[in-house]
């Protein structure tokens, strides 16, 4: 795909900002506003403001701990993410997500799902074929609740929880898409419900997932986290000066991008260095994230993961490490011609077939 459409580039690589201009646009008269009373009445609410960016506010209850704001990877590839845990442990919110790119369909330059198409100071896509929102709420949910969920169960009985309504989509949106999935699970033994909600939008070659929204809570206080984190998405309100300095970062961003494309690369060493020193404390932002949330480092590459069909597994003969195709089986063999078969029970026992340990990331 040639990157003379780099409105488009730019246009999508912001459409994970929806989720946070969205929610500062839901009118107050609105019946999930009226619902949210129930948890103003029992909740004392604070207001956190992104410390990265300061490019918006939300209410938050007082007392709970909560981290996030807006991570930068480039010049357009700005993400919001806000996670909020409350004080006994038993739910945990999270609104956006970092650990979701952009992506852009397999083409003829690039055909094989997974691979990352580089745009440089930018930002990056991932190539991967357009999912609809039930198709990737089921994806992300995998990967989003892998480290705290064990034994998890779809809840097909699960009342459907639609989060406020979020902006229209952004010019030339071809197909939307929402999806929503539930499971009951184990978290340290205690039994927990988890429950990822997400809008998908198709701009042709890129797709989108503009809107990520999950909770995990106790069985008890499901009601509770639905009303919290609807309020907390109703009282998300973007920075006028931030959305002025994204505007900034998104022309700059797209004259990076012109001259890169030109081959005009000595034109931009002076501009990249610039760039550079500002992306720097920009980077810092995402280290800080990670150090503080170690769990979050390895969702990156489980998402990609799900995403691409492959299951991480280590070979415990060898030690060796490999990606094989996930199927629907829970187990994966090899032998010693390095063939791997996906079967509940031993393919062969007096072949040598030996089982492949799952592992994170």
């Amino acid at each position: 795909m040639k990157l003379t459409c780099g409105a488009i580039v730019s246009l999508v690589l912001g459409a994970s900002m929806s989720l946070v201009a969205s929610c500062a646009a839901n009118q107050a008269g609105s019946p999930a506003k009226q619902k949210s009373a129930r948890a103003d009445a029992a909740i004392a609410w604070t207001q956190y403001q992104d410390p990265l960016e300061h490019a918006f506010t939300l209410d938050v209850p007082r007392g709970w701990t909560v981290k996030g704001g807006m991570y930068r990877l480039g010049y357009s590839d700005a993400r919001p993410m806000v996670d909020m845990h409350s004080p006994d442990g038993k739910i945990s919110i999270r609104l956006g997500d970092l650990s979701v790119p952009v992506y852009t369909v397999p083409s003829q330059f690039h055909s094989r799902e997974g691979e990352v198409y580089d745009l440089g100071a930018q930002g990056q896509l991932i190539v991967a074929r357009y999912h609809t929102g039930p198709e990737f709420a089921a994806l992300y949910s995998q990967a989003r609740f892998n480290s705290v969920c064990s034994n998890p169960q779809p809840d097909a009985s699960a009342p459907e929880f639609t989060p406020p309504n979020y902006l229209p989509d952004d010019a030339g949106v071809k197909q939307s898409s929402t999806g929503q999935i539930t499971y009951r699970c184990e978290s340290n033994g205690e039994p927990r419900v988890a429950f990822a909600y997400v809008k998908t939008s198709n701009y042709g070659a890129l797709w989108a997932v503009p809107d990520v929204v999950s909770y995990i809570a106790a069985p008890d206080d499901v009601s509770s986290a639905r009303d919290i984190l609807r309020h907390c998405a109703q009282s998300f309100h973007i920075s006028p000066e931030w959305l002025q300095f994204k505007a900034r970062m998104d022309a700059e961003g797209l004259e990076y991008q012109r001259q890169r494309q030109a081959g005009r690369m000595r034109q931009l060493q002076q501009q990249q260095q610039e760039f550079e020193a500002r992306m720097q404390a920009m980077k810092n932002q995402a280290n800080a994230f990670e150090q503080h949330m170690s769990q979050e480092r390895s969702q990156f590459n489980a998402m990609d993961d799900v995403i691409n069909g492959v299951t991480p597994t280590t070979d415990p003969l060898t030690g060796e490490t490999r990606k094989v195709w996930t199927g629907t089986q829970s187990n994966y063999w090899v032998n010693g011609l390095g063939q791997v078969v996906n079967s509940n029970s031993n393919p062969a026992p007096n072949q040598n077939w030996r089982h492949l340990q799952v592992t994170p990331e």
